[in-house]
Order: C-alpha cells, then sequence, then structure tokens
C-alpha cells in the first residue's frame, strides 16, 4: 500500500502514550452501584469541600443527564484487607485512621478509588447511582489516585497537594515519579512537600489563603516551631510581610533608650569619727595631754571629714548622677542590628534595590575596616554565611574563586552596608542623599524605623 492516508503522514510526530496508574489496563464492565454503597477513598487528599465547586458539578450533571466519566471503585474488604497489612509494617500510627473511616463499613460496599465529588453531585443531582468500574487492581495506589482526578477537575489547596505527594512517596515513589504521573514538574512537589514542616497553625492558614511564597520565606528564614509560630502571629497582629515578621523574630527590636536620667544610688557617708572627750585630769590618748571641754580643740581636722568637694558629693546626690547617653551611639548599634537582619534575610529579590545599596560603596573603595566588618557580621550570624575563614582576606579571596554568584552578591551586600554604616557613623560630616538611601534601604528591608536624632540629621525627613 502507497503511503497516504494510512502512511507516514497520518504518524508523523504522533507520540507514543505514556500509561498512567490511575488508567485501567483491563476492561471492565460499567455497573451501577448505590451511592449508599459508595464509601471516600481514606487517602483522598482533598481536606476541604466547598459547596460552590459542588454546585457547578451538580449543574453539569443537570444538564448533561449523568456524569461523563465512570466512577473508579474497589470492594470495601479487598480494600481494608491489603492497607491493614501494610500500614502495620510501614505506618502504624495510620491504622487506626483506616479503622475510624472504613472499619464499620458493610462488607458488599465499595471505596470510590477516583470521583468522590461526582457521586456528591450525583446525589445532589438526584441520583440514587453512580455508574462505576470495580478496579481492586488500582488498591495498591489508592493514595495517588486522588490526585490528578483532584488536580484535573477541582483543584486542591497546596496542602492538599502537599499531602497527597508525600502519600505516594510513603507508598515508595520516587518524586521524578510522582512528577511523570501528575504532569507536575519535581521541584513543585519538592515545594509542596516541604510546606508540611510548618506548624498545623500555619498549614490551616495556608489552606485559608495565605501565600504560599509568604509560608516559603518563613521556612527558608527560620528553623523551629517556636519560631514560625512567633513569626505568624507577628504577621497577624500588625499585618506585615513574612521577611519584615522573619527579620522581627531573628533580631528583635532594641528597646526604646529612655530619655529620662538614670538616678544613681549613692552609698550613705561614713560617719565622722568622733574624738573622745577626757576630763582635765586625764591625759590624753597615747600620753596626749588633756583637752578639756574646748569644743575648738575637739573639733575634727579637715583631713578626718576629707577634702570640701569629697563631702559635697557625699551629702548631695544629684551630682552622682550618669552621663547623657549619646543619642549617635544609640543610633549606630539599632542600625548595625538591622544590617545583621538584612544579612539575615539574604540578597533582596529587587535588583534595582540592591544595586540602589551596593553601587555607592563600590565606587568608593570600600575600606579595610569596613571589610572586616562585613566579614565580621557574615561569620558571626545565626547561620553563617560563606567559608569558614577567620582571615578576611582569605575569606574574600575564597568567596570571589567560589563561582557562587548568590553567595558573591551576599557579601558583596555586607561590605557596601558595612561602608554606608562607616560612613553614617563619621561624627564630622553632615548626612546628605546616600546616607537617606541607606535609612531607606534599612527600612523597606527590615522596616528599620529611624531615630529622633537621626531624622534630625536627616532633616527631619
Amino acid at each position: 500500500m502507497a503511503a497516504g492516508a494510512s502512511g507516514p503522514t497520518m504518524t508523523f510526530g504522533r507520540k507514543k502514550k505514556t500509561r498512567s496508574i490511575w488508567d485501567d489496563p483491563d476492561a471492565v464492565e460499567v455497573i451501577e452501584i448505590p451511592l449508599e454503597q459508595l464509601h471516600p477513598n481514606p487517602f483522598n487528599p482533598r481536606l476541604v469541600y466547598r459547596d460552590e465547586d459542588i454546585d457547578d458539578l451538580t449543574e453539569s450533571i443537570k444538564a448533561e443527564g449523568g456524569v461523563l466519566q465512570d466512577l473508579s471503585v474497589a470492594e470495601v474488604e479487598g480494600f481494608l484487607e491489603y492497607w491493614r497489612a501494610r500500614l502495620a509494617k510501614t505506618q502504624p500510627e495510620k491504622l487506626d485512621e483506616l479503622e475510624d473511616k472504613l472499619g464499620s463499613v458493610p462488607a458488599g460496599d465499595y471505596v470510590t478509588l477516583i470521583g468522590h465529588n461526582r457521586a456528591i453531585s450525583l446525589a445532589r443531582a438526584g441520583h440514587d447511582t453512580a455508574p462505576c468500574k470495580v478496579t481492586n487492581s488500582k488498591i495498591p495506589r489508592a493514595r495517588l489516585l486522588g490526585l490528578p482526578e483532584n488536580m484535573r477537575r477541582i483543584p486542591l489547596n497546596p496542602i492538599e497537594e502537599a499531602l497527597g505527594f508525600q502519600g505516594a512517596l510513603d507508598d515508595g515513589m520516587l518524586q521524578a515519579e510522582v512528577a511523570a504521573q501528575t504532569g507536575c514538574k519535581q521541584p513543585h512537589i519538592s515545594r509542596r512537600i516541604k510546606l508540611l514542616k510548618l506548624p498545623s497553625e500555619l498549614q490551616k492558614a495556608v489552606m485559608d489563603g495565605l501565600a504560599v511564597s509568604e509560608a516559603e520565606i518563613l521556612l527558608d528564614r527560620l528553623t523551629t516551631r517556636e519560631q514560625l509560630l512567633q513569626a505568624w502571629l507577628v504577621m497577624k497582629e500588625e499585618g506585615i510581610k513574612a521577611a519584615f515578621a522573619a527579620a522581627r523574630v531573628l533580631s528583635p527590636p532594641a528597646p526604646t533608650p529612655s530619655k529620662t536620667k538614670a538616678k544613681t544610688k549613692t552609698k550613705p557617708a561614713p560617719p565622722v569619727p568622733q574624738q573622745q572627750k577626757h576630763s582635765p585630769d586625764e591625759p590624753g590618748p597615747e600620753g596626749a595631754p588633756a583637752t578639756g571641754g574646748n569644743p575648738e580643740e575637739t573639733k575634727p581636722s579637715s583631713s578626718e571629714l576629707g577634702a570640701p568637694d569629697q563631702q559635697t558629693e557625699r551629702t548631695n546626690p544629684e551630682k552622682q548622677k550618669e552621663p547623657e547617653p549619646d543619642p549617635s551611639a544609640e543610633a549606630a548599634q539599632l542600625r548595625v542590628q538591622a544590617c545583621r537582619t538584612v544579612l539575615e534575610l539574604g540578597v533582596p529579590s529587587n535588583p534595582r534595590e540592591t544595586l540602589r545599596i551596593l553601587a555607592p560603596a563600590l565606587l568608593a573603595a570600600p575600606s579595610t575596616a569596613a571589610r572586616e566588618t562585613a566579614h565580621e557580621w557574615l561569620r558571626s550570624s545565626a547561620k553563617p554565611i560563606g567559608p569558614d575563614a577567620a582571615k578576611p582576606d582569605k575569606y574574600f579571596a575564597e568567596v570571589s574563586a567560589s563561582g557562587d554568584a548568590k553567595l558573591t552578591a551576599h557579601v558583596a551586600l555586607a561590605v557596601a552596608l558595612a561602608a554606608a554604616e562607616q560612613r553614617a557613623s563619621a561624627a564630622s560630616r553632615p548626612w546628605d542623599a546616600q546616607d537617606r538611601d541607606y535609612l531607606a534601604h534599612l527600612k523597606s528591608a527590615v522596616n528599620y524605623q529611624p531615630t529622633e536624632w537621626e531624622q534630625d540629621r536627616l532633616g527631619g525627613k
């Protein structure tokens, strides 16, 4: 037969279809099963069913006169037999959950492997039965089967996706295999599974609408459950973004310096020694002549009373006050704390913002002191950044030779901040636009609030 309708032109570019685990390899007869005999898959990752989604599917069923795709079910007896044995070996803590959901189900009923939403919608549409295929061969993949069903029709929320992906991994699948079966990219699967490290309160927040990117920022920058919960509390109470909340947790704001003068406790002056009085007939101490009762002769000497200024200090506590706090030093301390927090958070995602702070420092050629300060900040961080080199020169040489663009940018930012702080701390010069940009960067990065002294230096801006 010549090439033509059934020749190469018909199959050119056509790819062989890859069979997925939810495809039915065998021809199975479709039977009508009463809805009351269908029970949800206990491993279904969906936790939230929205009425509006079910209502939309119900209206579609009414319009079509039924479902367009049959449900896939398994006999409950075979399902329980398989999963009781499997969970007993791998996850015994899950056995109680399985028994709670299916343990009391009649032996002749079925588990809905694929199509639970359709079963609910059929009931709402007034149907008593559902068209089903009994596919006991799919029981071993019950944890993963609900994923494509839900992802194709009514999308899962991120936590539900994560639970579904984790279930597949618990079944021994690799992330690459899950990606191939679900059509998701592997990094997406990894990021979703990472969300399961969140405390339950934050997982619920993600399910309720907290952006995944915000949750990921918290996970990337905080390490303990307490820190994560504290940051979430700050986010809710103050309405700030995750990056600012994480910064607050990692570096709590220093207490506002008191504007009142500190009171100094002074020790009471030691009692003035009293000279012993003697009668006219008695000799004085150590054979000294008697002094008699002359008051002038019984007064202690000036050396016994102490110098006039010392006596004044003892009797006038007002002169014992501490010196006034230095507002410039206090502000510098707060700025350094903010710089350290910026470095904890990493390089800003906005390249223009990064260049804004990097450019002046690079053009001015950072001093040795700025490089040493940056090195100290980076190495003394809660999570030390960069190579383990004690000397700044060796540290910067290793960073330059690493070829790590992200690390290099991080270290360059540290040097730029150190140079800007060194410049701002110089008391001999007025502040200018460069200093204003420096404080603006701290404010945008970690919500830094300039002190009154700094606002005065900036001209009240």
